[in-house]
């Protein structure tokens, strides 16, 4: 794999003609071998060719997502997951400007919103780095000879859903208080703009992650999404989007007694 360093362009590091779906701490084509194409909005033309998630591809990288909350990611301290979120700023810091203009080419955004937005990214994973070791219980009064208290623990595996409005600052939204709070991510962005989540995934190369902690599907709601929401092994569901897609959602998520965002 490559590593994304300070000089490196991300974007350049990946093939715009045939994205793949990044999971299990790899890149992959779609099980199927479909694929889809993103546009760029400035100029009505194909700037990329991705791999479109299906439900085999949800159910793996979900499985992935388990093994690691199960396995390696569990031992992970907060001083620990604080540790790999400042790493991941300093990563973007680092990319601001690239990260500002693929996001602009992305979802036609003017560079100035872009640039601002990815500075106050940065400053997101430096906070929730700061929340990590304020995840504190409490103890609680009792009648009697009792000692009672709350202890705060990870909900498990995180499935993500993001517009196309603000792609990575909706990433960041979704994925900082998730990493955080010790849970593990499957996160499908808009089939309108996937490049920029995918450079994100780039940018994970240069950090020491354990694989399945985060994994990025991009794909169509009513495939990648709705596997996502249907899934078994999901604990909680994340959603920024339209009302009536918000709705269907919370109703599926009912049926197996998902939390829901």
């Amino acid at each position: 794999m490559t590593t994304a360093t300070a000089g490196t362009k991300l974007l350049g590091t990946l093939d715009t003609n045939h994205l793949q779906l990044y999971y299990d701490g790899g890149w992959h084509d779609a099980a199927d071998g479909k694929t889809f194409s993103s546009y760029e909005p400035a100029v009505g033309k194909v700037w990329a060719t991705v791999a479109e998630a299906g439900p085999e591809d949800v159910d793996r990288a979900v499985r992935a997502a388990r093994r690691a909350f199960e396995g390696p990611w569990r031992k992970v301290l907060a001083p620990d997951r604080a540790r790999i979120l400042l790493r991941i700023a300093a990563a973007l810091d680092a990319h601001q400007e690239e990260l500002a203009q693929i996001e602009s080419r992305d979802n036609g955004k003017p560079i100035r919103e872009t640039r601002a937005e990815l500075a106050n990214i940065v400053r997101y994973f430096e906070y929730f780095a700061g929340m990590c070791q304020n995840v504190l219980g409490e103890t609680m009064p009792e009648a009697g000879p009792f000692f009672t208290y709350t202890r705060r623990e990870p909900v498990g595996v995180v499935g993500a859903i993001i517009p196309w409005n603000s792609p990575l600052l909706m990433l960041s939204w979704k994925l900082c208080p998730a990493i955080a709070g010790g849970n593990t991510i499957v996160l499908k962005p808009a089939e309108d703009t996937p490049v920029s989540a995918l450079v994100f995934a780039r940018l994970l190369e240069s950090i020491d992650i354990p694989p399945g902690v985060i994994n990025i599907l991009p794909g169509y709601g009513f495939r990648a999404g709705d596997a996502l929401v249907s899934h078994p092994e999901v604990d909680k569901i994340a959603f920024t989007g339209s009302t009536a897609t918000g709705k269907a959602i919370a109703a599926k998520a009912a049926q197996s007694l998902k939390l829901v965002t």
